[in-house]
C-alpha cells in the first residue's frame, strides 16, 4: 500500500488570478487562468533487486526534487504526521480551487456590464455634443436681438419720422422681432429638453458608474484575497515538500496508521 504523492499537484494553486481593473467604465484586463496541475509522481518504490532492510519492507512517499527513497526511514509518528498534513492541504487545496470558479464568473459579468455602460456613455456624450450646439446658437441669438434692439433705437431716433424709408424700415423692424420671438421659443423648449434629459441620462449613468466601481473594488479585494491564499498554500506545500517528500517508511507502519493504529 503506498502513500498517494499528491502533494506535487498542490505547486498549481499559487497561480495567481489577474485583477480587474478599476475604471467603472471602460479598463478590464484579461482573466488569468490557474495553471494546469502537474501529474502526480508515483511513490517510488525500491529497486527490485535490492535487498529489504530487516525491519520490512519499504517504500517512498515521492514527491520532492531528490532521489526517492533515501535517507532514514521515518518513524511511525513521522509518517502519520506526513499524510496528515498531505490530507490537510488536499482539502485546503480543493476549497480553495472551488473559489475561483465564482470570482471569474462575477468578473465576467461585471466586464458585460462595463460594456453595457460603454454603449450608455456614447449617449451621454451625444448630450454634451447637443448642448454645445444649443450654446453657439444661443450666442448668435444674444447677437440678435442686440442688433435689432441698436436699430430700433436708430429707429426712434430718426427725427423725420415719415416718409416711405421710415416706413420700410419700421416694417423690417416688427418682422424681426416677430422672427426673434419665434426662435426664442424653440430656443427655450431646446434648453428645457436638453435639462429634462441631462437630468434623468447623466444622473442615471452616473448611478451605475458609481455602482460599477463599488462591484469592482470588492472584487478585487476578494480576488486579492484568493491570490494570497495560493501563495499560503505554496509556502506549506514546500514545506512538505521540505519535510516529507522522497522519506522512506515502512509499509507496515503506513497499514497500520490506515488502520487507525
Amino acid at each position: 500500500m503506498k502513500a498517494t504523492p499528491l502533494l506535487i499537484a498542490l505547486a498549481c494553486s499559487a497561480a495567481l488570478a489577474s485583477t480587474l481593473a478599476t475604471a467603472p467604465a471602460w479598463a478590464q484586463t484579461a482573466s488569468t487562468k490557474p495553471a494546469a496541475k502537474p501529474a502526480a509522481k508515483p511513490a517510488a518504490k525500491p529497486a527490485a533487486n535490492a535487498a529489504a532492510p530487516a525491519d520490512g519492507k519499504t517504500l517512498a512517499i515521492g514527491g520532492g526534487t531528490g532521489t526517492p527513497g533515501t535517507g532514514k526511514v521515518m518513524t511511525r509518528d513521522e509518517l502519520r504526521a506526513c499524510l496528515m498534513q498531505e490530507e490537510n492541504l488536499r482539502k485546503r487545496l480543493e476549497a480553495h480551487e472551488a473559489g475561483r470558479a465564482p470570482l471569474d464568473q462575477e468578473k465576467a459579468a461585471i466586464t458585460a456590464d462595463q460594456q453595457a455602460l460603454r454603449a450608455e456613455r456614447v449617449t451621454v456624450d451625444g448630450l454634451k455634443t447637443r448642448a454645445d450646439a444649443f450654446g453657439v446658437r444661443a450666442k448668435a441669438f444674444t447677437a440678435r436681438v442686440e442688433a435689432w434692439t441698436k436699430g430700433v433705437e436708430a429707429h426712434n431716433a430718426n427725427k423725420t419720422g415719415s416718409g416711405a424709408a421710415y416706413e420700410k424700415n419700421l416694417a423690417a423692424l416688427n418682422k424681426e422681432r416677430e422672427d426673434i420671438t419665434r426662435e426664442q421659443a424653440d430656443l427655450e423648449a431646446e434648453r428645457k429638453a436638453i435639462q429634462e434629459t441631462t437630468a434623468t441620462t447623466v444622473t442615471a449613468y452616473n448611478a451605475k458608474a458609481q455602482a460599477l466601481d463599488a462591484r469592482v473594488q470588492d472584487w478585487n479585494q476578494r480576488n486579492g484575497k484568493w491570490n494570497d491564499g495560493a501563495a499560503e498554500l505554496e509556502v506549506d506545500r514546500k514545506a512538505w515538500v521540505s519535510s516529507c517528500a522522497d522519506r522512506r517508511y515502512r509499509e507496515d507502519d503506513e497499514t497500520a496508521i490506515r488502520q487507525g493504529k
